[in-house]
């Protein structure tokens, strides 16, 4: 029989060298779309951490909570959708996605 904290210690000396699941994929770049959108590599520009709806859908960037129609960096917010938000500014459209490898279409 397996002694319980040994296997409690092998479990978690193997979980120190995971990702965490809910944090986005960081490094990947992300192609261009059509129709003037860009989308951007995370490291660029406002970062997306999180996306809540219900109510009044709201988006976590940079650490902050924030709704349509607000302003991030010289971008306002013009649509937050499944994984997905859209801030338009400075003469471009932005598209900041959770996750930048899943091909989102719901901007409507």
């Amino acid at each position: 029989m397996v002694n319980a904290s040994a296997l409690v210690f092998t479990l978690l000396s193997a979980a120190g060298s995971l990702q965490d699941p809910t944090r986005p994929l960081a490094g990947l770049s992300q192609p261009a779309t059509g129709m003037g959108e860009q989308r951007i590599e995370a490291a660029a520009g406002p970062r997306l951490q999180a996306i809540f709806s219900g109510g009044r859908p709201s988006a976590i960037l940079d650490g902050r909570r924030y709704v349509q129609g607000d302003t991030i960096g010289g971008y306002r917010l013009v649509h937050i959708g499944t994984g997905r938000v859209v801030l338009e500014g400075q003469g471009k459209r932005l598209e900041l996605s959770l996750f930048p490898t899943f091909d989102n279409t719901d901007i409507q």
